[in-house]
C-alpha cells in the first residue's frame, strides 16, 4: 500500500471516530491514534501506542524492582546509621567521663601544688627559724664560755 493510499484509509477511520463522537469508546480508546498514525505515514515511523504501553509496563515493573532493592538499602542504611549513632553517644558518654576524670584530677593537681607551696613557704619559715636559734644557741654559747 502506498503513502497515499495509507492517508485515504486512516481519513474513513477517522471519519468513523469522529462519527462515533468525542465521548464514545470508540473516540476514546483511538485518542491519539490517528494522530499517531499521520506522523508514522510521513516520517516512515513504525510506532504504535500498544508497544509503547507494553514496554512502560516493563519499565515501571523493574523500576519497582529497583524501588524495592533500594527500599531495603534505605532501611539497611537507617538501621546502620540507628547504631553508628548509638555508638557515637556511647563515645560522648565516654568522653564525658574521661573529661571529668581529667577536671578532677586537675583538681587534685592544683591542691598538690598548692600544699607542694605551703610546704615550701613553711620549710623556708623553719629553716629562718633554726638560723635564728643557731644564732641564739651560738651566743649563748660564747657568752657562757666567756
Amino acid at each position: 500500500m502506498t503513502k497515499d493510499q495509507e492517508r485515504k484509509q486512516l481519513e474513513k477511520i477517522a471519519a468513523l471516530i469522529k462519527e462515533a463522537g468525542p465521548d464514545s469508546y470508540i473516540a476514546i480508546t483511538f485518542s491519539g491514534i490517528i494522530e499517531q498514525a499521520e506522523e508514522n505515514i510521513e516520517n516512515d515511523f513504525a510506532n504504535n501506542y500498544k508497544e509503547l504501553y507494553e514496554h512502560s509496563k516493563e519499565v515501571i515493573k523493574e523500576m519497582k524492582r529497583d524501588s524495592d532493592g533500594d527500599q531495603k538499602t534505605i532501611e539497611d542504611l537507617r538501621s546502620y546509621n540507628r547504631t553508628l549513632s548509638q555508638q557515637l553517644d556511647t563515645k560522648n558518654d565516654r568522653i564525658d567521663e574521661l573529661n571529668k576524670e581529667i577536671h578532677d584530677a586537675a583538681g587534685d593537681i592544683s591542691e598538690y601544688i598548692d600544699k607542694q607551696y605551703e610546704d615550701k613557704k613553711r620549710i623556708e619559715s623553719l629553716e629562718t627559724e633554726i638560723i635564728t636559734l643557731k644564732a641564739k644557741l651560738y651566743d649563748l654559747m660564747t657568752k657562757n664560755n666567756a
